[in-house]
């Protein structure tokens, strides 16, 4: 989203958040062609309300009611108005292209046979060249390490925020299991990258044979995000010694397996694995499980930083992202801080100059202690990213040593934690109008309190109308504060839909 070094002059951005997954993968998981619009607002109170720069923020599809988001947004922290208008509002603008195709936005922006997309591409030349002739520090924002938006910025003479695109094989999720290994951080037990359904039967016969016998199965390759690569297999009646059985049973269980992606059949399932490769872990068992995860960054100068951590909340039999809570819990938040850091040396010393990344873990409780396992690497933006980014902003803070926000208040220095969701839905929803629930916000006691630093914070409003979802940062004193807060948006957005309905 937004990540660049701190200078003397202002900031220029042109914020082009592209998921570069698989396209199949955009266009079943609902709403995700809407995915590049969920950074707009963070990037808005980052760049234009805090930093004093300015923005233009490329989407594709349109951003319905793009005005009233952008006011709304520009309103979360106010500044008086001149002749009865924000003097921010020139600052920020929006280009977007009515193309709700799932292909990546990369490729709608740089489409040569469209002349929108073309048109589009001048207005970010004019961007540029204005902000050049100003003065300002001008740069390409991106999601993920990206060769089509690397060549872009290139061509605009403009730095990228993301690493090199020659880097992302690092981010498979064999590279990942390779990279916790060498680092000395245990990993559930698995196989290697296979590439064919009998070399993965034979592969899982030998961990059935080891006793694991719940599975997780994860396309390797970097396309298939939010665990919708993902498939689980319980081979617990699969019994016996011999191997040549247990592979020849195993071979015959593969196609039961559950699918996260649940419009995939085993078969279409199966037809990725030449390409994609696949692995297979132990489903961890334990008291408890909960999936922290660490928001690191490799600077320009090559250091390392730790921005974040959070536990994620996960849907879809527990591997699907939907939404994080800030900070991750104290039982485990050093761990998952060293080891974040241990991975972000690891990629500098592979040659990673600059860039985001994040890493998942599984952190297994038994009795009282946990036990910290790395899960995978995403050598990219996360999805708790734009939350993160947008409390923090608000807050005018960041993490301190222990990972914590703590923000002026009324009531002196206090500590504010959130919880974010980009799954706000429901099929009664569809239809509602982005500046219809904005209006209803902030006429309630939910609305973001700048004085307070509490309140809900909305984005990803234009997935609304024809989805019936839509996200929130809901920044509170406590946990149970936040959580509440969460719980009672949804309440409003339903009871808003009630009345229009």
């Amino acid at each position: 989203m937004i990540a660049m070094a701190v200078t003397g002059n202002r900031r220029a951005v042109v914020s082009v958040q592209s998921r570069e997954c698989s396209p199949e993968l955009l266009e079943r998981l609902s709403g995700s062609t809407l995915f590049p619009e969920r950074p707009v607002g963070a990037a808005i109170v980052a760049v234009v309300c805090r930093g004093g720069g300015s923005l233009l923020y490329v989407t594709a599809p349109r951003m319905i009611d793009a005005d009233r988001q952008v006011d709304y947004f520009l309103g979360l922290l106010p500044q008086e108005p001149v002749d009865g208008r924000d003097p921010r509002r020139d600052r920020v603008a929006v280009g977007s292209l009515d193309d709700s195709s799932p292909r990546w936005l990369s490729d709608k922006l740089l489409d040569a046979t469209n002349p929108a997309a073309a048109r589009l591409r001048g207005r970010v030349a004019d961007f540029v060249a204005a902000a050049r002739k100003a003065g300002d520090e001008v740069a390409l924002s991106y999601f993920e390490p990206s060769r089509a938006l690397q060549d872009y910025a290139a061509d605009l003479g403009v730095p990228g925020d993301q690493a090199d695109a020659g880097y992302i094989p690092l981010g498979t999720k064999s590279a990942g299991r390779d990279m916790f290994r060498a680092l000395g951080i245990e990993v559930p037990a698995g196989t290697p990258e296979c590439h064919d359904v009998d070399t993965l039967a034979e592969a899982v016969a030998d961990l059935v044979l080891a006793g694991r016998r719940r599975l997780v199965l994860k396309l390797s390759s970097t396309a298939y995000g939010a665990g919708m690569g993902n498939a689980t297999v319980d081979l617990t009646d699969v019994t016996g010694t011999d191997r040549a059985g247990v592979v020849t049973a195993v071979a015959k269980r593969l196609p039961g397996s559950r699918l996260v992606d649940g419009r995939l059949g085993w078969a279409e399932f199966a037809g990725l694995i030449p390409d994609a490769g696949i692995v297979a872990e132990e489903f961890v068992e334990a008291d408890e499980l909960r999936s922290p995860s660490f928001q690191g960054r490799v600077t320009p100068a090559g250091a390392v930083e730790c921005v974040s951590t959070h536990d994620q909340v996960l849907g879809g039999a527990g591997l699907t992202y939907v939404g994080s809570s800030f900070p991750a819990d104290a039982a485990y938040r050093a761990t998952v801080v060293e080891y974040g850091l241990r991975v972000g040396r690891y990629l500098v010393a592979q040659g990673v100059t600059t860039g985001d990344y994040g890493v998942d873990f599984i952190a297994a409780r038994r009795g009282d202690t946990f036990r910290v396992l790395g899960c995978e690497l995403n050598l990219r933006a996360t999805g708790t990213k734009h939350g993160f980014v947008m409390a923090s902003q608000l807050l005018d803070t960041v993490p301190d040593a222990d990972g914590r926000l703590f923000t002026d208040t009324p009531d002196g220095r206090a500590e504010r934690v959130y919880q974010a969701s980009d799954s706000i839905t429901d099929p009664s929803l569809v239809g509602l109008a982005p500046a219809r629930l904005i209006d209803a916000v902030e006429r309630s006691p939910l609305r973001y309190d700048h004085t307070r630093r509490t309140g809900t914070v909305l984005h990803m409003l234009s997935a609304l109308p024809a989805y019936g979802k839509f996200g929130a940062v809901c920044i509170g004193r406590d946990a149970a504060e936040a959580a509440e807060l969460m719980d009672r948006t949804r309440a409003l957005s339903l009871n808003v839909a009630a009345q229009d309905g």
